[in-house]
Protein backbone atom coordinates (compact mmCIF):
# COMPACT_ATOMS: atom_id res chain seq x y z
CA UNK A 1 0.00 0.00 0.00
CA UNK A 2 1.08 3.38 -1.02
CA UNK A 3 2.46 6.17 1.37
CA UNK A 4 -0.03 8.82 0.23
CA UNK A 5 -2.93 5.49 0.44
CA UNK A 6 -1.88 4.63 4.04
CA UNK A 7 -2.39 8.97 4.87
CA UNK A 8 -5.72 8.82 3.21
CA UNK A 9 -7.25 5.64 4.97
CA UNK A 10 -5.91 7.06 8.49
CA UNK A 11 -7.16 10.41 7.73
CA UNK A 12 -10.59 9.10 6.80
CA UNK A 13 -11.27 6.24 9.35
CA UNK A 14 -10.69 9.19 12.96
CA UNK A 15 -13.49 11.17 11.80
CA UNK A 16 -15.93 8.02 11.12
CA UNK A 17 -15.22 6.23 13.89
CA UNK A 18 -15.73 9.83 15.99
CA UNK A 19 -18.56 10.17 14.73
CA UNK A 20 -19.94 6.86 14.12
CA UNK A 21 -19.44 6.89 18.64
CA UNK A 22 -21.27 10.01 18.53
CA UNK A 23 -24.37 8.99 16.44
CA UNK A 24 -24.63 5.74 18.47
CA UNK A 25 -24.10 7.33 21.56
CA UNK A 26 -27.06 10.89 20.63
CA UNK A 27 -29.18 7.64 19.39
CA UNK A 28 -29.09 5.72 23.09
CA UNK A 29 -29.11 9.06 24.91
CA UNK A 30 -32.13 10.30 23.21
CA UNK A 31 -33.70 6.10 23.98
CA UNK A 32 -32.54 6.73 27.44
CA UNK A 33 -34.58 10.27 27.96
CA UNK A 34 -37.59 9.11 25.86
CA UNK A 35 -37.57 5.66 28.39
CA UNK A 36 -37.04 7.72 31.62
CA UNK A 37 -40.03 7.40 33.10
CA UNK A 38 -41.11 3.53 32.91
CA UNK A 39 -37.79 3.49 34.04
CA UNK A 40 -37.73 5.12 37.15
CA UNK A 41 -41.83 4.05 37.63
CA UNK A 42 -40.68 0.86 37.24
CA UNK A 43 -36.97 0.69 39.20
CA UNK A 44 -35.56 -0.55 36.62
CA UNK A 45 -32.06 -2.60 37.83
CA UNK A 46 -28.75 -0.45 36.57
CA UNK A 47 -27.41 -3.96 35.01
CA UNK A 48 -30.69 -4.20 33.32
CA UNK A 49 -30.34 -0.95 32.09
CA UNK A 50 -26.81 -1.26 31.05
CA UNK A 51 -27.67 -4.67 29.16
CA UNK A 52 -30.68 -2.86 27.07
CA UNK A 53 -28.65 0.06 26.12
CA UNK A 54 -25.71 -2.34 25.22
CA UNK A 55 -27.73 -4.48 23.07
CA UNK A 56 -29.36 -1.84 21.45
CA UNK A 57 -25.80 -0.34 20.27
CA UNK A 58 -25.49 -2.51 16.90
CA UNK A 59 -29.04 -1.39 15.92
CA UNK A 60 -27.97 2.38 16.57
CA UNK A 61 -24.54 1.63 14.79
CA UNK A 62 -26.25 0.00 11.90
CA UNK A 63 -29.00 3.42 11.49
CA UNK A 64 -26.05 5.71 11.93
CA UNK A 65 -23.68 4.27 10.34
CA UNK A 66 -24.08 5.61 6.60
CA UNK A 67 -24.24 9.21 8.32
CA UNK A 68 -20.86 8.60 10.00
CA UNK A 69 -19.25 7.78 6.71
CA UNK A 70 -20.44 10.80 5.19
CA UNK A 71 -19.79 12.93 7.73
CA UNK A 72 -16.44 11.39 7.66
CA UNK A 73 -15.80 11.90 4.42
CA UNK A 74 -17.36 15.66 4.05
CA UNK A 75 -14.17 16.64 7.08
CA UNK A 76 -11.67 14.39 5.26
CA UNK A 77 -12.27 17.10 1.84
CA UNK A 78 -13.54 19.80 3.71
CA UNK A 79 -10.15 19.50 5.46
CA UNK A 80 -7.57 19.03 2.15
CA UNK A 81 -9.61 22.14 0.76
CA UNK A 82 -8.42 23.88 3.25
CA UNK A 83 -5.31 22.96 4.00
CA UNK A 84 -4.75 22.96 -0.41
CA UNK A 85 -3.59 19.74 -0.06
CA UNK A 86 -6.12 18.42 -3.01
CA UNK A 87 -4.24 20.74 -5.31
CA UNK A 88 -0.68 19.89 -4.42
CA UNK A 89 -2.08 16.11 -4.75
CA UNK A 90 -3.43 17.51 -8.43
CA UNK A 91 0.07 18.71 -8.75
CA UNK A 92 1.95 15.77 -8.16
CA UNK A 93 -0.04 14.79 -11.50
CA UNK A 94 -2.53 12.55 -9.45
CA UNK A 95 -6.25 12.38 -11.04
CA UNK A 96 -9.27 12.42 -8.55
CA UNK A 97 -9.92 9.50 -9.40
CA UNK A 98 -6.39 8.16 -8.08
CA UNK A 99 -6.78 9.85 -5.36
CA UNK A 100 -10.52 8.64 -4.02
CA UNK A 101 -9.60 4.81 -4.41
CA UNK A 102 -8.78 4.39 -0.76
CA UNK A 103 -11.34 6.34 0.30
CA UNK A 104 -14.07 4.34 -2.28
CA UNK A 105 -12.24 1.14 -0.64
CA UNK A 106 -12.97 1.84 3.08
CA UNK A 107 -16.77 2.84 1.89
CA UNK A 108 -16.54 -0.82 0.15
CA UNK A 109 -15.67 -2.43 3.88
CA UNK A 110 -18.07 -0.43 5.54
CA UNK A 111 -20.78 -1.52 3.44
CA UNK A 112 -19.44 -5.40 4.08
CA UNK A 113 -19.33 -4.39 7.87
CA UNK A 114 -23.00 -3.20 8.30
CA UNK A 115 -24.25 -5.63 5.91
CA UNK A 116 -22.52 -8.33 8.57
CA UNK A 117 -23.64 -6.97 11.52
CA UNK A 118 -27.29 -6.46 10.36
CA UNK A 119 -27.15 -10.13 9.21
CA UNK A 120 -25.89 -11.50 12.43
CA UNK A 121 -25.96 -9.32 15.19
CA UNK A 122 -29.01 -6.64 15.04
CA UNK A 123 -31.42 -9.73 14.77
CA UNK A 124 -30.13 -11.46 17.78
CA UNK A 125 -29.15 -8.23 20.15
CA UNK A 126 -32.18 -6.15 18.99
CA UNK A 127 -34.71 -9.12 19.92
CA UNK A 128 -33.05 -9.44 23.66
CA UNK A 129 -33.30 -5.32 23.84
CA UNK A 130 -36.95 -5.80 22.59
CA UNK A 131 -37.52 -8.47 25.53
CA UNK A 132 -35.64 -6.42 27.89
CA UNK A 133 -37.92 -3.48 27.27
CA UNK A 134 -40.99 -5.41 27.74
CA UNK A 135 -40.24 -7.36 30.93
CA UNK A 136 -37.96 -4.57 32.74
CA UNK A 137 -38.55 -1.69 31.67
CA UNK A 138 -42.00 -1.17 30.60
CA UNK A 139 -43.59 -4.26 32.21
CA UNK A 140 -45.77 -5.10 29.28
CA UNK A 141 -44.92 -8.55 29.31
CA UNK A 142 -43.19 -11.17 32.23
CA UNK A 143 -40.35 -13.13 31.35
CA UNK A 144 -42.68 -16.22 30.29
CA UNK A 145 -44.71 -14.39 27.60
CA UNK A 146 -41.95 -13.45 25.69
CA UNK A 147 -41.36 -16.85 25.59
CA UNK A 148 -44.84 -17.77 23.96
CA UNK A 149 -45.89 -16.15 20.85
CA UNK A 150 -49.21 -16.01 20.54
CA UNK A 151 -52.22 -16.50 17.92
CA UNK A 152 -49.97 -17.98 15.43
CA UNK A 153 -51.36 -18.35 12.06
CA UNK A 154 -49.94 -20.46 8.66
CA UNK A 155 -51.39 -21.46 5.40
CA UNK A 156 -49.34 -24.31 4.13
CA UNK A 157 -48.31 -25.25 0.15
CA UNK A 158 -52.37 -24.50 -0.19
CA UNK A 159 -53.40 -27.70 1.43
CA UNK A 160 -53.38 -26.94 5.50
CA UNK A 161 -54.49 -24.00 7.53
CA UNK A 162 -52.56 -24.15 11.14
CA UNK A 163 -53.65 -21.95 14.22
CA UNK A 164 -52.10 -21.95 17.25
CA UNK A 165 -53.17 -20.14 20.68
CA UNK A 166 -49.68 -20.65 21.59
CA UNK A 167 -46.34 -21.47 19.98
CA UNK A 168 -43.51 -22.03 22.33
CA UNK A 169 -40.23 -21.87 19.98
CA UNK A 170 -37.61 -22.64 22.08
CA UNK A 171 -39.30 -25.58 23.26
CA UNK A 172 -40.71 -26.09 20.28
CA UNK A 173 -44.00 -26.78 21.64
CA UNK A 174 -47.47 -25.24 20.64
CA UNK A 175 -50.78 -25.18 22.59
CA UNK A 176 -54.61 -25.51 21.48
CA UNK A 177 -53.71 -26.50 17.81
CA UNK A 178 -56.50 -26.17 15.15
CA UNK A 179 -55.46 -27.67 11.24
CA UNK A 180 -57.98 -27.56 8.56
CA UNK A 181 -57.52 -29.78 5.48
CA UNK A 182 -58.71 -28.11 2.39
CA UNK A 183 -60.57 -29.86 -0.49
CA UNK A 184 -58.32 -30.23 -3.46
CA UNK A 185 -58.45 -26.52 -5.73
CA UNK A 186 -61.16 -25.18 -3.27
CA UNK A 187 -61.54 -23.46 -0.14
CA UNK A 188 -63.46 -25.59 1.88
CA UNK A 189 -61.96 -27.80 4.62
CA UNK A 190 -62.23 -32.00 4.57
CA UNK A 191 -60.92 -32.29 7.49
CA UNK A 192 -60.30 -30.32 10.73
CA UNK A 193 -58.28 -31.25 13.60
CA UNK A 194 -57.94 -29.81 17.06
CA UNK A 195 -55.50 -30.90 19.82
CA UNK A 196 -54.35 -29.49 23.29
CA UNK A 197 -50.78 -29.47 22.31
CA UNK A 198 -47.85 -30.41 20.12
CA UNK A 199 -44.45 -31.10 19.81
CA UNK A 200 -41.66 -31.25 17.37
CA UNK A 201 -39.10 -34.17 17.14
CA UNK A 202 -37.07 -32.55 14.36
CA UNK A 203 -39.03 -34.36 11.66
CA UNK A 204 -42.47 -34.18 12.59
CA UNK A 205 -45.46 -32.86 14.96
CA UNK A 206 -46.89 -35.18 17.59
CA UNK A 207 -50.00 -34.00 18.99
CA UNK A 208 -51.77 -34.87 22.49
CA UNK A 209 -55.56 -34.90 23.09
CA UNK A 210 -56.25 -34.91 19.34
CA UNK A 211 -60.25 -34.60 18.11
CA UNK A 212 -60.98 -35.04 14.60
CA UNK A 213 -63.84 -34.19 12.04
CA UNK A 214 -64.91 -35.45 8.60
CA UNK A 215 -66.52 -33.13 6.67
CA UNK A 216 -67.98 -32.89 3.41
CA UNK A 217 -67.98 -30.25 0.41
CA UNK A 218 -69.75 -27.70 2.14
CA UNK A 219 -68.21 -27.88 5.21
CA UNK A 220 -70.66 -29.64 7.41
CA UNK A 221 -69.20 -32.41 10.00
CA UNK A 222 -69.62 -36.33 8.62
CA UNK A 223 -70.80 -38.75 11.59
CA UNK A 224 -69.11 -38.66 14.93
CA UNK A 225 -65.56 -37.19 15.47
CA UNK A 226 -62.61 -39.65 16.16
CA UNK A 227 -61.15 -39.21 19.39
CA UNK A 228 -56.86 -39.94 20.10
CA UNK A 229 -55.05 -39.70 23.08
CA UNK A 230 -52.02 -38.66 21.15
CA UNK A 231 -51.05 -38.92 16.87
CA UNK A 232 -48.50 -37.97 14.49
CA UNK A 233 -48.83 -36.48 11.38
CA UNK A 234 -45.88 -36.79 8.87
CA UNK A 235 -47.64 -35.03 6.52
CA UNK A 236 -47.33 -31.74 8.14
CA UNK A 237 -44.94 -29.39 6.22
CA UNK A 238 -45.46 -26.56 8.56
CA UNK A 239 -41.55 -26.43 10.62
CA UNK A 240 -40.63 -24.42 13.96
CA UNK A 241 -38.80 -22.25 11.42
CA UNK A 242 -41.90 -21.61 9.14
CA UNK A 243 -43.94 -20.36 12.30
CA UNK A 244 -40.68 -18.41 14.00
CA UNK A 245 -40.43 -16.32 10.19
CA UNK A 246 -44.00 -16.06 9.80
CA UNK A 247 -44.45 -14.47 13.48
CA UNK A 248 -41.50 -12.36 13.52
CA UNK A 249 -40.53 -8.61 12.45
CA UNK A 250 -38.20 -8.74 9.81
CA UNK A 251 -35.41 -6.96 12.24
CA UNK A 252 -35.46 -9.85 14.02
CA UNK A 253 -34.69 -12.06 10.87
CA UNK A 254 -31.11 -12.81 9.20
CA UNK A 255 -31.41 -12.11 5.26
CA UNK A 256 -31.86 -15.90 5.10
CA UNK A 257 -34.62 -16.33 7.34
CA UNK A 258 -36.68 -13.60 5.63
CA UNK A 259 -35.67 -14.99 2.53
CA UNK A 260 -37.21 -18.09 3.12
CA UNK A 261 -40.20 -16.48 4.81
CA UNK A 262 -40.69 -15.06 1.61
CA UNK A 263 -40.49 -18.16 -0.41
CA UNK A 264 -43.21 -19.67 1.87
CA UNK A 265 -45.32 -17.14 1.67
CA UNK A 266 -44.83 -17.22 -2.08
CA UNK A 267 -45.66 -20.79 -2.64
CA UNK A 268 -48.92 -20.20 -0.22
CA UNK A 269 -49.79 -17.82 -3.25
CA UNK A 270 -49.85 -14.77 -0.78
CA UNK A 271 -48.80 -11.25 -2.64
CA UNK A 272 -45.19 -10.52 -1.28
CA UNK A 273 -44.24 -7.43 -2.63
CA UNK A 274 -43.81 -5.63 0.52
CA UNK A 275 -41.50 -8.74 1.64
CA UNK A 276 -39.50 -8.42 -1.38
CA UNK A 277 -38.94 -4.83 -1.29
CA UNK A 278 -37.71 -5.53 2.77
CA UNK A 279 -35.82 -8.47 1.29
CA UNK A 280 -33.81 -6.79 -1.28
CA UNK A 281 -33.51 -3.33 0.75
CA UNK A 282 -31.61 -5.94 3.07
CA UNK A 283 -28.77 -6.04 0.43
CA UNK A 284 -28.72 -2.10 -0.47
CA UNK A 285 -29.10 -0.58 2.52
CA UNK A 286 -25.49 -1.25 3.85
CA UNK A 287 -24.08 0.76 0.66
CA UNK A 288 -25.68 4.08 1.28
CA UNK A 289 -22.52 5.30 3.30
CA UNK A 290 -20.62 4.26 -0.02
CA UNK A 291 -23.66 6.34 -1.90
CA UNK A 292 -23.13 9.47 -0.24
CA UNK A 293 -19.72 8.97 -0.46
CA UNK A 294 -19.79 9.14 -3.88
CA UNK A 295 -21.90 12.47 -4.10
CA UNK A 296 -19.93 14.05 -1.98
CA UNK A 297 -16.48 13.57 -4.26
CA UNK A 298 -16.82 15.43 -7.13
CA UNK A 299 -18.73 18.47 -5.36
CA UNK A 300 -15.97 18.93 -2.32
CA UNK A 301 -12.58 17.81 -4.04
CA UNK A 302 -12.55 20.36 -6.51
CA UNK A 303 -13.13 23.56 -3.99
CA UNK A 304 -10.27 25.81 -3.62
CA UNK A 305 -11.14 28.81 -1.22
CA UNK A 306 -13.51 28.82 2.14
CA UNK A 307 -16.69 30.71 0.51
CA UNK A 308 -16.63 27.83 -2.58
CA UNK A 309 -16.53 25.12 -0.02
CA UNK A 310 -19.32 26.56 2.43
CA UNK A 311 -21.35 26.59 -0.93
CA UNK A 312 -20.12 22.62 -1.81
CA UNK A 313 -21.39 21.56 1.49
CA UNK A 314 -24.58 23.16 0.91
CA UNK A 315 -25.46 21.74 -1.91
CA UNK A 316 -23.66 18.34 -0.87
CA UNK A 317 -26.03 18.34 1.98
CA UNK A 318 -29.42 19.16 -0.47
CA UNK A 319 -27.99 16.43 -2.70
CA UNK A 320 -28.38 13.65 0.17
CA UNK A 321 -31.41 15.46 1.32
CA UNK A 322 -32.75 14.28 -1.92
CA UNK A 323 -31.37 10.91 -2.30
CA UNK A 324 -32.70 9.76 1.27
CA UNK A 325 -36.27 11.40 -0.11
CA UNK A 326 -36.04 9.52 -3.16
CA UNK A 327 -35.35 5.94 -1.36
CA UNK A 328 -38.11 6.29 0.63
CA UNK A 329 -40.50 6.90 -1.50
CA UNK A 330 -39.38 4.56 -3.99
CA UNK A 331 -39.65 1.87 -0.74
CA UNK A 332 -43.39 3.12 -0.45
CA UNK A 333 -43.89 2.67 -4.35
CA UNK A 334 -42.27 -1.05 -4.09
CA UNK A 335 -44.92 -2.24 -1.12
CA UNK A 336 -47.79 -0.32 -2.99
CA UNK A 337 -46.90 -3.32 -5.44
CA UNK A 338 -46.43 0.34 -8.14
CA UNK A 339 -43.22 -1.04 -9.40
CA UNK A 340 -40.62 -4.04 -9.04
CA UNK A 341 -39.53 -4.71 -5.57
CA UNK A 342 -35.15 -4.44 -6.97
CA UNK A 343 -35.95 -1.48 -8.34
CA UNK A 344 -37.65 0.06 -5.36
CA UNK A 345 -34.77 -1.00 -3.11
CA UNK A 346 -31.96 0.11 -5.32
CA UNK A 347 -33.41 3.00 -7.19
CA UNK A 348 -31.56 5.75 -5.34
CA UNK A 349 -28.46 3.94 -4.92
CA UNK A 350 -28.31 3.24 -8.86
CA UNK A 351 -29.46 7.00 -9.73
CA UNK A 352 -26.97 8.46 -7.50
CA UNK A 353 -24.25 6.68 -8.50
CA UNK A 354 -24.30 6.90 -11.70
CA UNK A 355 -24.91 10.66 -11.33
CA UNK A 356 -21.59 10.65 -9.04
CA UNK A 357 -19.61 8.45 -11.61
CA UNK A 358 -20.15 11.11 -14.12
CA UNK A 359 -19.89 14.09 -11.75
CA UNK A 360 -16.66 12.33 -10.53
CA UNK A 361 -14.66 13.93 -13.99
CA UNK A 362 -15.16 17.46 -12.81
CA UNK A 363 -12.78 16.49 -10.15
CA UNK A 364 -9.56 15.93 -12.14
CA UNK A 365 -9.72 19.26 -13.42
Amino acid sequence: MKVLDRYLIRELLMPIIATALTLVFLVLIADLFDNLDDLLTNKTPILTIVKYYCTMAPYAFSQTIAWATWMGTLFLLVNFGLNNETIAMKAAGLKMSTIIRPVLFVGFLIGILVFLVNDRVVPVTYGIANQLREIYIEKRKTKEDTQVIPNVTFFSEGKQIYYFRKFMPEVPRVDDVIVLWLQEGETNARQKTMAQSGTWDGEKWTFQGVTEYQMDSQGKILGEPRKFPAKTYPDLKVTPRDLTSSSSESTFLSYRELKHSVQKLKENGINVDSEKVELHYRLAAPWQGLVMMLVAVPILAPTRNRKAIAGSILLCIGLVFIYHVMGAISLALGKAGKIFPFLSAWAGNIVFAIGALFMLDRANH
